[in-house]
């Protein structure tokens, strides 16, 4: 098999040949194609490769289609591990046509291995090419596809992507342990995020399925999968941890799982997958705060101190063994949408300090106390509602605390009145602004509490 030429290979430098006729419909050009396609194949996060990539100087590259669309997620679809790879070649290609518009994209190269930055690459891209036998192809596509197009016709043109990305990531190589990854929402993006900058990169991801969402109820994929697909992590979004999906996770072969805010609860048999265990970051100093929601509840309850747990998952929800904790003060007047980025780096940091020891067995877990175990249950949109004749306090608690979920909100007249910003001076509780039922965002002049 034809190796993937790294970074320091002049093959990389020079501006490529264009194939000639009589190679149209050749076995020697077919010979290429399929050199390309099993160069390609060995790497799972790989989505597309140029001729020169294995050293050959020719206008060419193959997009390994499958792995460009989302996988699949119902039950009864295929395993995203049975799909069978779907080749697409360009030959001789050139871009015909950009849109005005670019926007900045994470990217990565096979040629620049263990190497990720930002690029900045036209939101829409027309080329036209031709076909391995000779005839010819017009095609205009937008995201991902438009991102290969422009990386690969670079490569063609003696350009790598690190000559005009930025924020780059040096991801390490030759890792013993590898790990799946659990998570849905923002805060599990983001943990993913921190993770990868500190060189942990995951072997497969595993969300929810895409949602419908918004006004007109686009089908969406979760803030975790959107991140994982511009690394060329795969992903899996499994509508039930059942015994077929609990093979297949087994199938990547990882050591041990990290779960962020996945929301399903994992079977015995899941967890029992890794050898070394599912870690998860609990936003509290377990055992206070077991459940859904423990950084609301810290801010209802008015705590001065909060912090994370890195615990060792079992099947009793938040009662593993502590591997690492980190306390850290709430910040006078602080709400949820300041506190939760603070938590999650601070839990993402942990998590990455604590791998090490653990993976080595330099780490002995603490059991956590249940005698002193308190818990946080789910919120409800009704949480939200306050009644402007209870105290102060707790009304101004119960705002910090679902500022950037649920969101508070009383009656007035009759009418819903949600609450946009609020303060808390002198023992009183201040509302500032509100969108009274079906109206616009306005000033708030009437009661105080």
């Amino acid at each position: 098999m034809k190796e993937i030429v790294q970074d320091g290979a002049p093959v990389l430098r020079e501006i490529a040949k264009p194939v000639p006729e009589n190679l149209f419909g050749s076995p020697e050009l077919k010979h290429l194609v399929h050199d390309m396609s099993e160069a390609l194949d060995a790497f799972p996060e790989g989505v597309a490769l140029a001729a020169p990539q294995i050293g050959i100087s020719y206008r060419l590259f193959v997009v390994r289609k499958d792995r460009t669309l989302p996988p699949p997620s119902a039950p009864e679809s295929k395993s995203s591990l049975e799909i069978a790879p779907e080749v697409e070649v360009y030959i001789n290609p050139e871009i015909v046509k950009t849109s005005r518009k670019r926007t900045k994209v994470d990217e990565g190269c096979l040629s620049v291995h263990g190497v990720y930055g930002t690029a900045k690459r036209h939101e829409r891209v027309t080329i036209k090419a031709r076909r391995p036998d000779g005839s010819h192809l017009s095609r205009g596509a937008g995201g991902l596809m438009a991102q290969i197009f422009e990386h690969e016709i670079d490569h063609l043109n003696g350009i790598l992507f690190t000559d005009h990305a930025e924020n780059f990531i040096h991801l390490p190589s030759g890792s013993s342990h590898t790990f799946a990854y659990f998570g849905t929402p923002k805060v599990a993006s983001d943990t993913l995020s921190l993770l990868l900058e500190r060189g942990f990169v995951p072997a497969v991801v595993i969300t929810s399925p895409d949602a419908l969402k918004g006004r007109g109820l686009v089908l969406t994929p979760s803030e975790t999968k959107t991140l994982a697909l511009a690394y060329n992590i795969p992903v899996l979004s499994p509508e039930k941890l059942d015994t077929k999906m609990i093979t297949e996770i087994r199938a990547f072969g990882c050591d041990y799982a990290v779960c962020v805010a996945y929301g399903k609860i994992f079977p015995e048999a899941l967890i029992d997958a890794f050898p070394k265990g599912v870690l998860n970051v609990h936003y509290s100093l377990l055992p206070k705060y077991r459940g859904a929601t423990p950084l609301e509840t810290a801010l209802l309850f008015g705590d001065a101190e909060t912090g994370v747990t890195v615990q060792k998952m079992v099947k009793e929800l938040d009662a593993g063994d502590i591997l690492a904790q980190e306390a850290v003060k709430i910040a006078e007047g602080e709400t949820a949408r300041e506190l939760r980025p603070r938590l999650i780096e601070l839990g993402a940091n942990l998590l990455a300090d604590v791998l090490p020891a653990l993976l080595s067995g330099n780490l002995e877990p603490l059991p956590q106390d249940a005698s002193h175990a308190t818990h946080a249950y789910k919120i409800k949109k009704e949480d939200g509602l306050l009644s402007l004749g209870a105290p102060a306090e707790e009304n101004w608690n119960k705002y910090r605390a679902y500022a950037d979920s649920i969101g508070t909100y009383f009656f007035e007249k009759g009418k819903r009145m949600k609450i946009t910003k609020a303060s808390f001076k002198e023992g009183v509780f201040i509302i500032k602004r509100v969108i009274p039922e079906g109206k616009r965002e306005t000033e708030y002049t009437g009661e105080r509490s």
